[in-house]
């Protein structure tokens, strides 16, 4: 295990460690933080936990339920050793070494407790002599079972006692927890009055008061016969129901910060139901809201599984996309090459390549495919093997383009196409280029210090059928330096929304290129990094670097 770390007990009832590696991490209940943490009064962004020289800090981002440090609300503390952190009902240790403390065995107290709230609860609700409690007894163990279920979260086992107790109240004969699939809403879990298990075949429920409480959200009490229209309805008729009661069941979904219907609790009875009090109807809306609780965590879980197994496909394509750029640069006589590229995601639009063309020459490219992640991605993979293709061919550049174009135009949509610049060089230095609607390279002059642009005079790829290219000369000499790049290195940007910019670039090549191709890329690396300041990157950042040996 690494340290320092977080440990708390994960959804599942699995402990959970987090390290803690990063300079900033962000913890909540958004499927996208750094730490996701399934529990209702978990905020969305709730604190994050920022590392100083040689401390950790945690601060509160404002949550509705508060961050506490052994017990103490905090707005933002200086962590230490083995501190105990509250976020919602979920607690967290802190270490930065090993901890004598486990958190197996903070939850085996937790699980007595619940287990002792459970029977005590049930044996309240279930009693014939429930009407002799007093409404403080009543209250007081439905908001102890509240509490107690939040610390060791099952969501059958949740659902079933959350269904005994609504039997017990109300002595309908059946219950259904309903959860919401889209625009409907299927069988979770059902029981009879005497806690028989019933099957998603036994739900033969009324259409019309589900459909009257999905559409108002309001609950509905029918306890001593069926009132109005619903008494007409075919499905109570058929099912010779007499009472009934429904209520929805609310949380809040991983995508809005609002509560909004997850399901329905249905209840109903072929004899009239308890006469239900104020305190009754109180404590049902208290158990279907513990019901939309349960919902709503199972919905946060399968968000954070699907969001894993996203990324964990993601890592896949980043890993099958890195292997289709040069495993090592090429060796051409006279000549040192350097490259980089980082895609904006795991996976991106941005690609160089060098490409088999004729005996000895060098030929390389590079792509910039319109839009980020995965299409770009595809699209890029295209583009790399038919320029294989075209390449191996031995055709002119131009005629490689011509070719390139119709193929990406018969088989692409037309929002998209690529940016591209492509150069051939003979060892000598001598050969050409053909750019197609890329930002300028930029040539570096060795006896001079003078940067010379190499701008585009053609289309872009993919977008015309009718486009065709025309290949410039190109010439570098000992010690001159190209720069190919793609505008997610000029696109670059502050804090302060300002843009790396040509300029900057323009610069930095004028002042460092005389160093050689590898000077320069950590230049351009530094510089980058330093005037972003940590701001997220906006878009693939790509560049080649060739320079020719010195005599």
């Amino acid at each position: 295990m690494k340290f320092p770390c977080l440990r708390v007990l994960g959804p599942k009832g699995v402990e959970q460690v987090y390290e803690i590696a990063d300079d900033e991490i962000l913890i909540g209940r958004k499927s996208d933080v750094d730490i996701v943490l399934v529990d209702p009064y978990v905020s969305r962004n709730h604190a994050k936990i920022l590392k100083e020289t040689e401390d950790y800090r945690l601060v509160d981002l404002k949550s509705t339920h508060g961050t506490f440090v052994n017990d103490q609300p905090i707005e933002q503390q200086v962590l230490n050793h083995g501190d105990r952190i509250r976020l919602g009902r979920l607690e967290l240790l802190f270490a930065t070494k090993q901890l004598d403390i486990t958190l197996s065995t903070l939850s085996t107290t937790a699980s007595d407790d619940l287990e002792k709230s459970m029977t005590q609860l049930t044996s309240v609700l279930a009693s014939a002599q429930y009407s002799d409690y007093s409404d403080l007894e009543k209250m007081n163990y439905i908001l102890d079972f509240q509490y107690q279920w939040g610390q060791q979260f099952s969501s059958e086992a949740t659902f079933q006692q959350i269904l005994r107790s609504a039997l017990s109240i109300s002595g309908a004969e059946r219950g259904f927890v309903l959860a919401k699939e889209e625009d409907t809403f299927e069988y979770s879990l059902g029981l009879t009055g005497e806690g028989q298990v019933l099957s998603q075949s036994d739900f033969h429920g009324s259409k019309t008061v589900v459909h009257q409480v999905s559409s108002t959200e309001e609950p509905v009490f029918m306890s001593e016969g069926i009132e109005g229209e619903l008494a007409q309805q075919k499905s109570i008729l058929e099912m010779n129901v007499r009472a009934v009661a429904c209520l929805p069941l609310k949380g809040i979904s991983s995508e809005l910060d609002k509560p909004q219907l997850l399901g329905i609790l249905y209840l109903d009875s072929t004899e009239t139901m308890h006469t239900l009090s104020g305190l009754d109807q109180k404590i049902l809306n208290k158990l279907a809201g513990e019901a939309g609780n349960v919902l709503e965590k199972l919905e946060m879980i399968r968000s954070f599984e699907e969001r894993k197994k996203f990324e964990q496909e993601l890592a896949i394509a980043y890993e099958t996309q890195k292997g289709l750029l040069p495993h090592s640069l090429p060796q051409f006589e006279n000549f040192h090459i350097c490259a980089f590229s980082e895609p904006t995601r795991y996976v991106g639009g941005d690609f160089y390549d060098f490409l088999e063309h004729r005996p000895n020459e060098l030929v390389g490219v590079l792509a910039d495919v319109s839009g980020k992640g995965v299409p770009a991605a595809l699209l890029s993979s295209l583009l790399q093997g038919a320029l294989d293709m075209e390449c191996r061919s031995g055709a002119p550049l131009e005629e490689v383009l011509d070719q390139v174009n119709k193929f990406l135009y018969a088989r692409t949509a037309a929002n998209n196409f690529v940016t591209l610049f492509i150069f051939s060089l003979n060892s000598q230095g001598k050969g050409k280029f053909v750019s197609a609607g890329h930002n300028p390279a930029y040539l570096f002059r060795a006896p001079t210090d003078e940067i010379e642009e190499l701008a585009s005079d053609g289309l872009i790829l993919g977008a015309f059928d009718f486009a065709s290219y025309q290949s410039h000369a190109l010439q570098l000499n000992p010690g001159d330096v190209l720069l190919v790049y793609s505008d997610g290195v000029t696109d670059a940007a502050n804090p302060q929304g300002e843009m790396f910019g040509e300029e900057r670039l323009r610069e930095i090549v004028r002042s460092s290129a005389s160093a050689g191709a590898e000077v320069l890329e950590k230049r351009i690396l530094d510089s980058l990094e330093q005037f972003t300041q940590g701001m997220p990157q906006t878009d693939d950042i790509t560049f080649v670097l060739l320079e020719a040996a010195k005599g």
